[in-house]
């Protein structure tokens, strides 16, 4: 078990270093700006063993991209359905429908059970909730349009109901709450009643959102609905709110850039021994697909990451050379991407991961130390090159560390890998600080890589990809605090380098 961790927090001595300039460089990566060249073959022993679906999973600031696709699948609890993305079948209709605490009102069976764990937690709290609409059929929501329409006009009615079909009530998955004693019900007031501010802030914790906030109509079509509440599971709703996605729309939409070459950070990217840098496919059942290879000449990289250095919604690579150069090659949102810009050199000793620490951050930066072990944080204040750092303490020589967030509290957290095999755990405060280290596993001694990984086991999850000295690559979820079971996740990736 892991031990507690110590709530004093490092304290950060900031000092300016000599600022490193863009520096020209001639590099023999040759990476395609445009469409990918014929790919050579896939590394040998790509198959995978199919993984389950990790239970929980943490979000993590260190990339802000959603990690899968919209998901149009009417039986999925993350459908959108929206005045755009209509449900298909049309006519769709839940099969495992049941009743909602007796209320004559029906949710789908995992809705249900998380609305009456949602009403214990209200209840507990001293707020008294009931149900009032929840399942409507094609038939009875085209029903309730035409009223709507009858009585208001098409245009206003579209702002306050869904035409058949496009309607959240019909996938059993939404429900409307209001005050037990009938105040406020179906309006706007519900949102400042007590009970209303506590469905605010507290049903994600049951896999809920409300649906429609206030201030994003432009977005949903909806005017605000604060009793409106759809069911996305626990691990999406958590996510959305530590990452401050107001709307499904927002969380969907997150990467702008559909034709990019990099589409989700569920994807893998990787070098292998001969210099190609190959790009594999999000995970289906836990199996990565070789997709495409985006270049060669990568045989000098040290490290690689994928990140969104600038901030604009498209996956960048950002590269760390032998040379000492840290290299960014920004993301095309058509596909590809621009040539190399130099954001720092001198990095050829330094081990590093990138991330943000701060939540007012607005570009990932770079954590690393020198072999004298002197722990480093380089802000990136524009989205560009890296300007001075602030200092973090020193004993990290010999570690691995990666940025993610552990504990699922929307901070990202320092995982280090000691040369013993133990795996420590600094508790990010989201201000730039960590805390003091806990233990959370032991023999990571074996693992030659660790990277922070995104939607491996679905919408949303987080965990760690860690490859082994024997080239099997596993899985780790993660929980609020905890570890998912391991997944497999491949074999024969010894050779490969594995972007972060």
């Amino acid at each position: 078990m892991p031990a507690s961790h110590h709530t004093s927090q490092v304290r950060v001595r900031r000092r300016r270093a000599r600022v490193r300039l863009p520096l020209a460089v001639s590099l023999c990566a040759a990476l395609l700006l445009g469409t990918p060249a014929t790919a050579p073959a896939a590394p040998a022993r790509t198959a995978v063993v199919p993984a389950a679906r990790a239970a929980g999973a943490a979000p993590a600031t260190v990339n802000p991209l959603p990690s899968l696709a919209p998901v149009f699948t009417a039986g999925s609890t993350a459908v959108l359905v929206n005045k755009s993305h209509p449900l298909n079948p049309l006519r769709y209709a839940p099969g495992d429908l049941v009743s909602v605490r007796g209320s004559g009102y029906y949710l789908r069976a995992q809705a249900a059970s998380a609305l009456d764990s949602l009403f214990t937690g209200a209840s507990n709290a001293g707020h008294g909730l009931a149900v009032v609409s929840a399942y409507r059929s094609y038939d009875t929501q085209a029903s309730l349009y035409d009223y709507y329409v009858r009585t208001y006009g098409q245009a206003y009615a579209d702002t306050i109901s869904a035409k058949p079909g496009y309607s959240e009530h019909q996938t059993g998955l939404a429900v409307d709450v209001g005050n037990a004693g009938g105040s406020c019900g179906l309006s706007t007031c519900f949102g400042e009643t007590p009970a209303g501010r506590w469905v605010a802030a507290n049903a994600y914790r049951y896999g809920f959102i409300v649906r429609y906030p206030n201030g994003y109509s432009g977005t949903t079509g909806y005017s605000y609905e604060p009793w409106h509440l759809r069911y996305v599971g626990p691990t999406i709703a958590a996510d959305m709110r530590a990452r401050s996605f107001p709307t499904l729309e927002h969380y969907f939409a997150g990467n702008p850039a559909a034709g990019a070459t990099i589409k989700s950070g569920s994807e893998l990217l990787a070098a292998d021994s001969a210099g190609h840098l190959l790009l594999y496919s999000a995970p289906q059942a836990g199996s990565y697909r070789y997709r495409s290879t985006i270049g060669g000449g990568w045989s000098n990289l040290k490290q690689g990451f994928v990140v969104d250095w600038n901030a604009d919604g498209v996956y960048d690579i950002l590269a760390q050379w032998k040379n000492g150069v840290l290299a960014l090659y920004r993301g095309r949102p058509g596909g590809g991407f621009d040539g190399l810009r130099s954001v720092g050199w001198g990095w050829a000793d330094m081990t590093i991961t990138v991330g943000k620490l701060s939540r007012s951050q607005k570009y990932p930066g770079v954590l690393g130390y020198r072999p004298d072990g002197g722990l480093r944080y380089y802000a990136n204040s524009s989205g560009g090159a890296l300007g001075g750092f602030a200092s973090m303490g020193p004993g990290w020589a010999g570690r691995g560390i990666t940025l993610a967030d552990w504990n699922n509290d929307g901070n990202n957290d320092v995982l280090a890998q000691l040369p013993g095999g133990a795996l420590l755990y600094y508790k990010g405060n989201g201000a730039g600080g960590i805390a003091y280290p806990s233990t959370i596993g032991g023999g990571w001694q074996v693992m030659t890589s660790v990277a922070p990984a995104f939607g491996y086991a679905g919408l949303g999850t987080r965990g760690l990809l860690a490859r082994r000295t024997d080239g099997t690559l596993s899985h780790y979820g993660f929980r609020s605090g905890s570890w998912a079971a391991p997944q497999p996740a491949g074999s024969g990736w010894a050779p490969m380098k594995l972007f972060k």
